[in-house]
């Protein structure tokens, strides 16, 4: 089958038939069809959140299971799924407590190899590395945990995006900041995970929902997603802007780009007794500088919201009736598709700003 692989840290993608291996007993093959291009995978082709090299990333997928392992009980071939990317032990005090976004027993995994320490992807007798799901590829064995089944009429284009931006936007309104209706909400920067936090906000009545972006397309996007303000930060002072819509701040601001800079500002805009929920990605050994006694007077939270607490069994299943009943939307978060082929351009528009989502298609 056919993947993008990386050999060097900053060089471009190379496009090249890959050996794989049958599934081992806990796993399954997955031919894919469909696979975001998230800014995390940007941010691992770039050295910023490094792993082992070779390798083929991509998490955020949906296919069809053409393989299992031989004590996969839970699927079989034929099964459509969406593709998450954490998997999860089980059985350590996190994965016992409702809480497997945080399981501590995933060190295989940062190596880039299955669960039993091997490697299913080789090419011409050199090991390429997982990437846990590894959807820039035709085919990959993953977890068979991290394969979640849904209903063969469902458009998977689609439902990819939930293997990370939605749930993690989404999820972190939902299950980390546990958003009531009424409560008001800014949300920094607006791309794929920005965006659908924006989305969960309106899922949980929030008001207002204060969109804040430099780029007046996605603040557009952001309205027709349940936004009921837009501050562009290309053009005017954001603090102002957010104040003169919610004096005093907001009771939840959520930052979904990773930078110190942000991070900052997503404090400042916080209102006395409220919670700052950061999702973005910073580089590894970022630091931010803090009013420590505003947070102390004024009573500030500031939380991490990973992967928006997400558990994969029972939040993918509740994401996919959402979607079902219009309440979720999926389809304009998708600005470009394109070929495995077209894998560095689109990681060029990324870098650039450009859209909200791309999606490769396999055919």
């Amino acid at each position: 089958m056919r993947a993008a692989v990386l050999y060097e840290f900053g060089a471009p993608l190379h496009i090249q038939e890959v050996e794989t291996d049958p599934p081992g007993r806990d796993e399954v093959l997955v031919r894919y069809l469909a696979s975001g291009i998230c800014h995390s995978d940007w941010h691992m082709v770039q050295g910023i959140h490094p792993a082992p090299l070779p390798a083929i990333f991509g998490h955020e997928g949906a296919g069809i299971v053409e393989q299992v392992g031989a004590d996969v009980a839970h699927l079989a071939p034929g099964d459509h799924v969406v593709v998450t990317w954490l998997p999860y032990c089980g059985h350590c005090r996190f994965c016992a407590s409702g809480r497997p976004n945080l399981c501590t027993e995933l060190g295989w995994s940062d190596a880039g190899t299955m669960a039993d320490g091997s490697i299913r992807f080789h090419r011409e007798g050199q090991r390429i590395h997982h990437n846990t799901a590894s959807s820039f590829a035709e085919r990959a064995v993953i977890p068979a945990q991290t394969a979640i089944r849904v209903a063969p009429d469902l458009p998977l284009r689609e439902l990819a995006l939930l293997g990370c931006a939605v749930t993690t936007g989404v999820g972190a309104v939902l299950n980390t900041a546990r958003v009531r209706p009424g409560e008001s909400v800014a949300v920094v920067g607006c791309g794929g995970v920005g965006l659908n936090i924006i989305q969960g906000a309106a899922i949980a009545g929030a008001h207002p929902i204060i969109a804040i972006d430099r780029v007046a397309e996605k603040l557009d996007l952001a309205r027709s997603l349940g936004a009921t303000h837009g501050v562009n930060a290309a053009d005017q002072d954001v603090e102002s802007g957010v104040e003169r819509i919610c004096p005093g701040g907001t009771e939840y601001t959520f930052e979904a780009l990773g930078t110190p800079a942000t991070i900052e500002l997503a404090a400042r805009l916080t209102a006395r007794g409220g919670t700052t929920v950061l999702v973005g990605m910073a580089p590894p050994r970022a630091q931010v500088h803090l009013d420590a006694l505003s947070l102390t007077v004024q009573e500030k939270t500031i939380r991490g919201s990973w992967y928006g607490s997400c558990r994969p069994l029972v939040d993918i299943p509740a994401l996919v009736e959402l979607y079902r009943a219009g309440k979720l939307r999926l389809d304009p978060l998708i600005s470009v598709t394109c070929g495995l082929d077209e894998i560095n351009e689109a990681f060029a528009r990324m870098d650039r700003g450009e859209g909200a989502r791309t999606v490769i298609l396999y055919g």
